[in-house]
């Protein structure tokens, strides 16, 4: 296990802050006394709070709030209320971040320019409710101080006093693997009454195994699962389905990567026998750039597209030298013996 700083040094702490307003406010008892028994609808009144404003302009803000948080979680873990990234990935990041914060200020202008307009509007389709929307409105202003979107990266360096440092630090891992559990949680569906893999459930694959790889050097159980996916990767059909022995042993690995505690446990255990790199040593397997460079499972992805789909007359021919050289695999540091610890 590397160090508090060796880890520290290799990471950049990217913290989000994103504010979005709600367009709500608390709900009022004035607001229940409605004449002839009326009941306010759904779309204005729930748990407590009522909307003071349409709230379909207000999608594209979450939307490209939850866009900046995926971004960060394909290369990095959570950590200290932001995301651990490795360093040499953190300027990709950077310049979808930017990119996403000029969008979201673009919507924001665009919200503000419409907001009296689209508050007349939604107030005309239940008029019944008028005039509790109207008591509770903002002035544009107000709003306009509510909706932000900021990113800060910061590089971490330990004080002489860390205080609890290097518990998180220690922790990292054991978060990655409960990310990883949450990105294959419906991996094993592709596997259930079936005899052969499609290709879709590959791409779910190479995520994963993107992610992992990039973030094997915060804790060392993480690399015997890379290991794992490299070895079933690299022997896969090149122009047939994937069924048989490969796709038992498929569906074994999407159980390993649908549960964190079975990740460690598998990362613990290969690591037996198997001496530590160096601290600073390169990871073989680590992606170079933000956006990771395909790797095999996604050039396989395309030569399965037909065999696999029923409505394709016949099967894809396989890619030539030529037309698409295969990229060189790192190659595992031990063979996994069959998988048999899935079962």
């Amino acid at each position: 296990m590397y160090t508090t700083t060796e880890i520290t040094d290799r990471i950049t702490l990217v913290v989000l802050d994103v504010r979005i307003w709600s367009g709500r406010k608390k709900l009022r008892a004035e607001d229940l006394h409605l004449a002839d028994g009326a009941i306010p609808p759904e779309e204005l009144v729930s748990l407590g709070s009522k909307r003071v404003c349409d709230p379909e302009p207000l999608k594209p803000f979450h939307r490209l709030k939850q866009s900046a948080e995926r971004a960060c979680l394909r290369i990095g873990t959570r950590f200290l209320g932001g995301f651990a990234v490795p360093k040499e990935l953190t300027p990709g990041l950077a310049q979808e971040l930017d990119r996403l914060k000029t969008e979201f200020d673009r919507h924001t202008q665009t919200f503000l320019a419409d907001y009296d307009r689209d508050l007349e509007r939604w107030i005309s389709s239940i008029p019944a409710f008028e005039a509790a929307i109207r008591r509770a409105v903002e002035p544009v202003e107000v709003v306009a101080g509510r909706l932000r979107f900021g990113h800060q990266l910061v590089e971490i360096k330990p004080s002489a006093q860390p205080g609890t440092l290097a518990e998180e630090i220690e922790g990292l891992g054991d978060g990655v693997f409960a990310e990883v559990e949450q990105m294959a949680r419906e991996l094993s569906l592709s596997f259930e009454g079936k005899d052969k893999l499609h290709r879709r459930a590959l791409g779910t694959f190479t995520r994963v195994r993107d992610k992992l790889a990039c973030l094997s050097f915060i804790d060392p159980r993480i690399q015997p699962v890379v290991d794992s996916l490299d070895d079933w990767v690299r022997r896969l059909p090149m122009a047939a389905p994937i069924e048989g022995a490969l796709f038992n042993e498929g569906l074994g690995l999407a159980l390993l990567l649908s549960d964190a505690e079975r990740m460690a446990r598998h990362g613990a255990g290969q690591l037996a026998g198997f001496e530590m790199p160096e601290p600073g040593a390169e990871v073989a397997s680590e992606p170079a750039a933000f956006i990771p460079e395909p790797s095999p499972v996604e050039d396989l992805t395309s030569e399965f597209a037909a065999l696999f789909d029923e409505d394709s007359p016949s099967p894809v021919a396989p890619i030539t030298e030529h037309e698409a050289p295969r990229p060189e695999y790192p190659a595992p540091r031990a063979k996994p013996e069959a998988l048999s610890f899935f079962f």
